[in-house]
């Protein structure tokens, strides 16, 4: 018994010594492909055709190799930016990472370069090397992955100026899902040109975002941006503080098929000539076709085509989409929505729009639209209201009076007020009716 006893924990123990030793050599027969597929599983179907990734080189060792990856994106009317990823992978399971030992597939230290002609011009230009980049990949088991990059500081300083940046880290955590978080922090970021006694400072910046599926656009996502401070001397001095700027897509909570879309731009507080002392703007598109944001996106992968084809002329099937998209467009409803809020002259402004296309969907083609159908199909409000006092201290004051004897704006409870709409083909301004062939 005794010996049975010491024999099972020595054969465990040599299983797991043997697998130690064997698991690297095939984890790494198999790394180049995989690091390539999981690459290429990122990008949505309707951009594949503004991306291209390449194998340079690999060399396959027991417990590590190298690789060299090279990933063009290829914009619409700029020219191909290319970034070479310079792979030195560590195999797993056991890996040693800079955070300390890991168990995962792999974990590779990535050195990138980027190669694009007006970059390539801007940086030959710069008195001052770049600041380092260090990126760093842990594949895991489950299939998932987490990229970390840091961005060194850098300080420059000489007769013509000054160039100073506290740094930067990211990262991006990809579950096996194709679910993703992103997150970043920029430290502080200034620059100084003596010349022209300007400078312009960013005190820092945040971003997140999260995606229920990277590779598809119409995923649920969030994003939100966060910066401190942006001042600046010339051309225009000024200080903006607390700006924030959110956007989200999700699936639409009334209809299947559907999405909606919002994004939200603000600054508490702005510093300027310019007679605005704070800003927000809310946008809301709702009712939004599915199909409409999958065929606008592949209107844009053809046209990126045709552009890297050289085409002088655009083809008949690119323009047959395009009339396919304006159609699907003029026969679906839509939402729009936007609330702008400002404070200028001492005073608080609010301006609202809210328009609602209900779509034509009797409409076959285009061609077959009519001014008078367009019109009874779009439903608009508008409702301004604007503080009387802050307005009597603008540049706008000599033409309040006038506007309110025409019916144009009305004065109640110290406010501009302007309440328009468009229902029903009636436009009404003010309560009051007017005719619309006065704008055909």
């Amino acid at each position: 018994m005794k010996s049975l006893a010491v024999k099972i924990p020595l054969a465990v123990a040599v299983l797991i010594l043997l697998a130690l030793t064997l698991m690297p050599k095939v984890i790494g027969a198999g790394i180049e492909r995989a690091t390539i597929d999981n690459l290429l599983a990122l990008i949505p179907p309707e951009a594949e055709s503004q991306f291209e990734i390449r194998r340079n080189e690999f060399s396959d060792g027991w417990f590590s190799s190298s690789t060299t990856i090279e990933f063009i994106y290829t914009s619409i009317g700029t020219d191909a930016i290319a970034l070479t990823m310079d792979f030195d992978i560590d195999h797993g399971p056991l890996l040693q990472t800079e955070e300390g030992l890991r168990i995962g597939l792999a974990y590779a230290v990535i050195q990138p370069s980027i190669r694009n002609n007006l970059f390539d011009i801007a940086i030959a230009e710069l008195s001052f090397p770049l600041p380092d980049i260090k990126l760093n990949l842990l594949a895991r088991f489950d299939q998932s992955m987490r990229v970390d990059m840091n961005i060194s500081a850098l300080n420059f300083s000489d007769a013509t100026g000054e160039f100073n940046f506290s740094g930067l880290d990211a990262n991006v955590d990809v579950a096996s899902d194709q679910s993703a978080y992103f997150s970043m922090q920029m430290g502080e970021f200034s620059a100084t040109e003596n010349a022209a006694n300007s400078n312009v400072l960013i005190s820092g910046m945040t971003l997140t975002s999260s995606t229920a599926q990277m590779n598809d656009i119409l995923a649920e996502s969030r994003a939100t941006l966060a910066i401190p401070v942006v001042s600046s001397t010339l051309p225009l001095p000024f200080s903006m503080s607390d700006i924030g700027m959110d956007y989200g897509l999700q699936a639409s909570s009334t209809e299947d098929n559907f999405s909606e879309l919002y994004q939200r731009i603000r600054v508490a507080s702005i510093e300027s000539e310019i007679p605005v002392s704070s800003f927000s703007w809310l946008t809301e598109i709702k009712q939004v076709n599915n199909e409409l944001i999958r065929d606008y996106s592949r209107l844009l992968s053809e046209l990126q085509n045709e552009i890297n084809a050289g085409a002088e002329t655009v083809s008949a099937d690119f323009t047959e989409l395009g009339q396919e998209l304006y159609l699907l467009v003029l026969q679906n409803p839509l939402e729009f929505n936007n609330k702008i809020e400002a404070n200028s002259y001492d005073g608080d402004h609010t301006a609202e729009l809210r328009a609602r296309w209900t779509g034509l969907s009797a409409l076959n083609t285009a061609a077959e639209l009519d001014i008078n159908a367009a019109i009874a199909a779009l439903n608009m409000t508008l409702e301004v209201s604007l503080d009387l006092e802050s307005i009597l201290r603008s540049p706008l004051a000599g033409v309040v009076d006038p506007y309110v004897q025409q019916g144009y704006l009305t004065i109640a409870n110290s406010r501009v007020l302007i309440e328009a709409s468009l229902q029903d083909s009636v436009l009404r301004v003010n309560g009051d009716e007017l005719p619309l062939d006065q704008f055909f």
